[in-house]
């Protein structure tokens, strides 16, 4: 992409900005508005570029300052996405009361920064699940994946369609699909904690590491509804977005997978670029199935998936530089999330907005993760625990720009709304609550310590996935 800036005009949700949604073309999100609505800058070309120099240096000294202070950060109520969110949203406010005046050019740059990390996140946790091992062993997650995950997904559109009557059905699945996937980043104490029973900590980390690539298909499938109303084919929509991934992510990590073998087994490769050569392969599976019309998500999801059974045996360490560098985007992008999506949208939100971004948090979730466990005898503070500790982060503020480009209905800019304050206070309540709540659910695991033989929170389900970034905390 070339030099630019990227920018969002705060605006009527009823009216759908000008965009581009062909599958060829650039990234940006195009606001172009000529009806004389506020814009809301949030980043600026001025004097070639010395602003967005300026922002590329807080950026630098906020993740400089997070990571000397990560370790205290870690015990207590700030957690890093809250910490980077909170710089975005203050850095981009700033500007804005400095009257700062954009261009009116937007480029992709964030847009592309967000899809990578979100690809490169996919990709990493499909390596680090075994999924035979996950369905034949792992009864928690397959419960929250199979059962717990559709029940959200149209509880979540029970409760859209009553609160908002801009919404239809197809709309609010959309709504309800994009906050269903759960972030474990946001609350790394909850699955990090060693006091915490290990069946479930381990339940919680699979279930965040496998639910966004699952809801991934299902919103496409309600994007092509929506756009079939609209008058395009359902069937040619959905056999091009999954089935054109599914095939480019099977071939580019069987094929990677294999030559990274071989090269290994004949020396031709020193360790470290086998780990640095990780980093391409969902880069190039998203934008192989992106530019033959398919979804890149699912192809870096399909393509870890089939090069973590080819790879991890052989070199169980070899995404280890792939997670150190997701953990320093996943906070860039909330930091983006902040001043791109939060700030413009903090005088756009209304009571039912607030009403239900707080019923996705609790209801919407804990219901859903009560009902499919029942018959695992998990104790009452245990649901609870799984219940509450959902966060939605990285996958539903992505999800939320995939809709933005893909979609052109007029719910599209509601949707965004309701997404990006679901996912802020998620951050604020989540951050707040994982460390406080870990420890508190491992005081009382603890002190029931003289029934732990007889406790199913004590089972092990021998499905462990390999997740550095969240197990390490």
């Amino acid at each position: 992409m070339g030099g630019g800036c990227v920018v969002i005009y705060r605006g009527d949700h009823h009216h759908v900005p000008d965009l581009a949604f062909g599958r060829r073309r650039s990234r940006a999100l195009r606001f172009n508005r000529s009806d004389g609505a506020r814009r809301v800058p949030v980043a600026w070309n001025r004097k070639e570029g010395s602003l967005d120099i300026l922002l590329l240096g807080i950026g630098a000294v906020a993740i400089g300052f997070y990571a000397l202070l990560s370790g205290r950060l870690s015990r207590s109520i700030i957690s890093g996405p809250m910490f980077f969110a909170a710089v975005g949203l203050v850095v981009v406010a700033v500007a804005v009361g400095l009257g700062e005046e954009s261009t009116g050019d937007v480029t992709g740059v964030a847009q592309v920064a967000l899809e990578m990390t979100l690809a490169l996140v996919l990709f990493t946790d499909a390596m680090a699940t075994n999924i035979t091992s996950w369905r034949d062993q792992g009864e928690l997650p397959s419960r929250l994946l199979t059962v717990g995950m559709p029940l959200i997904i149209v509880t979540g559109a029970l409760v859209a369609v009553g609160l908002f009557s801009e919404f239809t059905l197809v709309g609010a699945l959309i709504v309800a699909t994009i906050l269903a996937p759960t972030d474990a980043a946001l609350g790394k104490p909850v699955v990090s904690n060693k006091r915490v029973a290990g069946r479930i900590r381990q339940a919680l980390n699979i279930e965040s590491g496998l639910n966004d690539g699952i809801a991934l298909p299902f919103l496409l499938f309600f994007i092509a509804i929506a756009e079939a109303e609209e008058g395009a084919n359902l069937i040619t929509l959905l056999l091009s977005e999954v089935g054109i991934a599914v095939i480019v992510g099977l071939a580019i990590g069987w094929l990677f997978g294999r030559a990274l073998v071989l090269s290994s087994e004949r020396g031709w490769i020193l360790p470290i670029w086998r780990q640095i050569a990780v980093v391409t392969i969902p880069v190039l599976a998203y934008v192989a199935a992106d530019e033959l019309g398919g979804s890149g998500f699912i192809a870096a999801f399909v393509g870890g998936l089939i090069f973590g059974r080819i790879v991890l045996a052989s070199y169980p360490d070899i995404a280890d530089f792939a997670e150190d560098l997701v953990e320093i985007l996943v906070m860039v992008a909330f930091m983006i999330f902040g001043g791109l999506l939060l700030q413009p949208r903090l005088g756009d939100f209304t009571w039912e907005m607030l009403l239900y971004a707080l019923l996705s948090l609790t209801l919407v979730r804990m219901l859903p993760v009560a009902i499919s466990m029942i018959g695992k005898h998990l104790r009452l503070p245990t649901i609870l625990y799984m219940g509450w500790f959902g966060p939605r982060g990285l996958a539903s503020l992505i999800f939320a720009a995939v809709v933005i480009e893909e979609l052109d209905i007029p719910e599209t800019e509601l949707m965004v709304t309701v997404v990006t304050l679901t996912v802020a206070l998620s951050i604020l309540l989540h951050g707040i609550t994982a460390y406080i709540g870990s420890n508190a659910y491992a005081d009382w695991y603890e002190h029931q310590d003289e029934d732990h033989d007889q406790m199913h929170e004590s089972k092990d389900d021998h499905s462990t996935p390999r997740r550095r970034r969240i197990s390490r905390g």
